[in-house]
């Protein structure tokens, strides 16, 4: 009981702690995840505000092990968030986000956090992920998505805990 009750208060305090603004963020966020692993392109595309900049780029020390295959290999690349989520052919692809961390005033956010993306149950690649929202009429939608690559052939995801150091 005495566990249960301290479980029951840092939830609280966590919950207490959030904006509705970042409840908000977090629930935009935790529908992007899911619509993943559905395969629904019609609320995924709902979450989104057009024009959406979509872009990644390989942490250097990955884009060398690509390189060794192919010199030509460019480390930045721009895509886009409807070609994302229809590039899906099954429903085995997931995300996982970890680390947030929300920046808002009301009106606009940024959403920092440490992603990892999945394929039939093995991590692919993972990296940092930074978003940037806006609340229009009264709903919070990502108006650009940004985030850094490493692949899971080359460099392992540390664990959360060496992550935050």
């Amino acid at each position: 009981m005495k566990s249960f009750l301290i479980v029951f208060l840092l939830t609280f305090n966590l919950a207490w702690s959030q904006t509705k603004d970042e409840i908000a963020i977090r629930k935009v966020m935790d529908d992007f995840m899911e619509c993943i692993k559905t395969r629904d392109e019609a609320r995924y595309l709902s979450l989104f505000q057009e024009p959406v900049l979509w872009t990644g780029i390989y942490k250097d020390r990955t884009q060398v092990k690509r390189s060794e295959k192919n010199p030509k290999l460019e480390a930045y690349f721009a895509d886009d968030y409807k070609d994302f989520i229809r590039s899906f052919e099954d429903n085995k692809s997931e995300e996982k986000f970890d680390n947030i961390q929300i920046i808002e005033d009301g009106s606009i956010a940024s959403a920092n956090f440490d992603y990892s993306f999945w394929y039939d149950g093995k991590m692919e690649n993972w990296g940092k992920e930074i978003w940037t929202l806006m609340k229009i009429n009264g709903v919070w939608k990502i108006t650009s998505v940004t985030f850094s690559m490493d692949l899971t052939q080359y460099y392992p995801q540390p664990s959360l805990k060496e992550r935050t150091k």
